[in-house]
């Protein structure tokens, strides 16, 4: 039952195994489960000397909207059955500026880098949203990424802003530090409803 939920995947590791096993249990409370794949669990927890265990599940592309409109509901679940901190990210591919097939042929912006490794930390820190970004440079010239997040989220991410710093470091070398705010600029949660107006 767990190989079904994973794209492309037959052969499964015994973690793999064990959050496939863990969704196809919450799709019974929460049926919009039934459409997720995923494509394969990394466990960071010793590349990161954490003390709790830490998984990142990276999800196809296509199903990220379907993620997006869950994730409030799903990820107190799966953490709660899995007994570790549970990070989500979309599978995304970095293309090199270079190579072509032709040479009228150019990237799409959501190809590059800077995009992929913007999209990576917007995933990561889901459902919340990032209210601004600051690019700082200390005085011995290294460089690191100040993130502004909403105040109201605080509670439910403080917990998890260190595995998500030590899990981005891993991926992309870049140095982050969060900060709280209050933002009094309307927006919608991702995978809100939308209200209608009267």
């Amino acid at each position: 039952m767990a190989a079904n939920k994973f794209w492309k995947k037959k052969e499964l590791s015994s973690l793999e195994q064990q959050v496939g096993a863990a969704l196809t249990q919450i799709e019974a409370t929460i049926t919009e489960v039934k459409n997720l794949k995923l494509t394969s669990v990394v466990d960071f927890t010793a590349k990161i000397n954490a003390k709790k265990q830490v998984y990142l599940v990276f999800i196809p592309y296509p199903c990220l909207t379907i993620y997006n409109k869950i994730s409030q509901k799903l990820l107190p679940e799966l953490e709660k059955r899995v007994k570790a901190t549970i990070l989500v990210a979309a599978k995304r591919t970095i293309e090199s500026k270079w190579v072509k097939n032709h040479r009228s042929q150019t990237r799409p912006n959501s190809r590059t880098l800077t995009s992929v490794y913007n999209e990576l930390l917007e995933d990561l820190i889901s459902p919340s949203v990032i209210l601004g970004r600051r690019t700082r440079v200390r005085v011995d010239g290294t460089k690191f990424y100040r993130i502004f997040l909403d105040e109201s989220d605080q509670k439910e991410l403080e917990s998890r802003l260190d595995s998500i710093k030590d899990v981005y470091k891993v991926l992309t070398t870049r140095d982050l530090e969060f900060e709280f705010r209050r933002d009094d600029t309307f927006y919608q949660k991702k995978g809100a409803k939308k209200v209608a107006k009267k």
